[in-house]
């Protein structure tokens, strides 16, 4: 007699590893007990003692191979207890008790590792038919059944393979706890960080501070997958923190900001399923008013003595220039940075602020030739992605982060009698040398001013959340986001960001004459042609090694972790 169990393939077909283990153990406890139709876990619960005890030994292997050992010593025991078997319980419950107070790390795995292989390692004691039937055979505990998805799912458990390799990762993984303690390569997994969140708004809990700080990680270097463990984990450097008075949190010992919670779930709400997929913001002066510049400019007749006189009024004729956000939620801290960013590398491109060494404002770099006739220039400067390449793994389950994240660009507009602005599609040679410089020198940037680290981050993260919904990771990890997802319920904090803005305007007194210009712009992020562009991916296979140190085996039950110095 046999029973319908789906073939192995159907299984794999259907769910990653990770998933097809748990599932296959379970439908195989089932099926060797009950009817197929009745196939279900709490059906084990009705069987006999030695039946029930079988059904945890298998569940017990499949979770030492994922490395949650101590929810394999618990079914150990629970196994052993079922039938009498109290020198197996006693040597399962030492090892969970050490596992649960050393937070699920043991400095010594040896005995629990030999008791797991001992009690969970059967026989090989299938023999198939030509027609794949399968022959009835005896398994563990004298009960008798048989199929190919039986035969092939215990000839797994033969080889130890996999359980050494997570007994090894599970070994030398990293035990630190402190959650301010600087760390080279913190680790946070996305999945288990929501379902902490979710655990504790059920328990009427505030999100605390290590969480909106996500365990102070300052930037986002990899972005990994684990199917085995259905974890995706972001990892960077990490340290203490403390709040400034606007609420962003800062790494004590650098000074860097460190990624915020509410800007994740902000972005990965901009590129999931229901997303505009992309975000934006730009700073626009009103054609009317530019009109009226315009006008005031072509008609003056302008000398060193008065052109700052004359650059103030046609700034106040500028007035204020609108703000508009695309992308993401106008009140949001994703929106603030950027507005405030661009507005911020504006005025470093008139000279109105200092940027880092060596950058130069469009004024240091203007030539003679430029300057000719010159009495209003209308310039765009935009922020959009820098990134050239994406390091991966061949297996495309780990990504490096290298290079700028951040690129700024620029463009020469002709400004029409009725104030409106047209693209020319070009540069002059100061606007390009501008935007080039400013590019260049923003990391060093970012290191004086948080508001343009906090903007790196930002992009990183979008990078991110733009890969694990356009590459189907969260597919391959088997993650649904509830919280992380639009139509959550889940609020992000609000901020105020302005509508309408200060126009970014400047002048400089030449021999020969004053030039006088307005500037417009903003950021850009699309991350579609990057993402699904295979030729922007490449591959190193070095990327695989810190997914190993990254791995979450040995880290149950942890949101967040140290790498793995091995």
């Amino acid at each position: 007699m046999t029973f319908a169990i789906p073939s192995v393939s159907e299984f794999r077909g259907r769910c990653s590893h990770s998933v097809f283990r748990r599932l296959l153990a379970l439908a195989l406890a089932a099926a060797i007990f009950v009817p197929a139709q009745a196939a279900d876990p709490a059906a084990t619960e009705k069987l006999p003692p030695q039946l029930q005890s079988s059904a945890l030994r298998l569940q017990a292997r499949v979770a030492a191979e994922e490395g949650d050992f101590l929810q394999a010593a618990i079914s150990l025991e629970q196994a052993a207890l079922l039938v009498g078997d109290r020198v197996t319980a006693g040597k399962a419950s030492a090892g969970k008790k050490q596992l649960e107070a050393q937070g699920g790390s043991m400095a010594d795995f040896s005995s629990l590792m030999t008791l797991i292989m001992e009690q969970t390692s059967p026989p090989a004691l299938w023999v198939l038919n030509g027609d794949e039937t399968g022959t009835m055979t005896p398994y563990m505990q004298g009960v008798f059944f048989g199929t190919p998805a039986v035969s092939a799912a215990m000839m797994l458990a033969l080889d130890n393979t996999r359980l050494e390799t997570a007994f090894e990762l599970a070994r030398t993984a990293n035990t630190n706890r402190d959650v301010r303690r600087a760390s080279d390569f913190r680790l946070v997994s996305l999945p288990r960080l929501e379902r902490h969140i979710s655990a504790l708004r059920a328990a009427g809990q505030p999100v605390p501070e290590e969480l909106s700080a996500l365990a102070g990680l300052t930037a986002v270097e990899f972005l990994f997958v684990f199917p085995d463990t259905g974890d995706i984990v972001i990892g960077g450097p990490a340290g203490n923190w403390e709040a400034d008075q606007s609420g962003r949190f800062l790494n004590t010992q650098n000074g860097q900001p460190t990624l915020q919670l509410d800007d994740l779930v902000t972005l990965s709400r901009t590129f999931s399923n229901g997303g505009r997929g992309f975000f934006m913001c730009t700073i626009d002066p009103r054609p009317e008013q530019v009109k009226a510049v315009h006008q005031l400019a072509s008609a003056a007749r302008l000398t060193a003595g008065s052109a700052r006189g004359f650059a103030s009024q046609l700034e106040q004729t500028l007035g204020l220039q609108n703000v508009t956000v695309q992308g993401v939620p106008q009140n949001s801290r994703v929106a603030s940075v950027i507005v405030d960013a661009d507005y911020q590398m504006k005025l470093v491109g008139i000279g109105r602020r200092e940027g880092a060494a060596g950058m130069k404002s469009y004024f240091d770099l203007v030539g003679r030739a430029e300057r000719q006739g010159a009495s209003l220039d209308a310039l765009r400067w935009w922020m959009t992605v820098g990134y050239d390449a994406i390091r991966t793994s061949p297996d495309m389950y780990a990504f490096e982060f290298t290079g700028r994240s951040v690129r700024c660009l620029s463009e020469n507009q002709l400004v029409s009698d009725d104030g409106s602005r047209k693209s020319t599609g070009k540069a002059d040679s100061a606007n390009e040398k501008f935007a080039e410089l400013f590019t260049s020198h923003l990391p060093a940037l970012a290191e004086q001013d948080v508001l343009f680290a906090d903007l790196q981050n930002i992009f990183d993260l979008s990078l991110c959340m733009a890969l694990i919904h356009s590459q189907g990771l969260q597919q391959r990890a088997q993650w649904n986001p509830e919280i992380f997802c639009n139509g959550s319920d889940f609020q992000t904090a609000e901020v105020e960001v302005p509508t309408q803005l200060m126009s970014a305007a400047n002048s400089r007194s030449y021999r020969g004459g004053t030039i006088m210009v307005q500037v417009a712009g903003g950021i850009q992020v699309s991350l579609r042609d990057l993402v699904s562009n295979t030729d922007n991916f490449q591959v190193a296979p070095q990327v695989a090694g810190a997914a190993q140190n990254a791995s979450p085996v040995g880290q149950n039950g942890n949101w967040w972790w140290d790498a793995a110095v091995r």
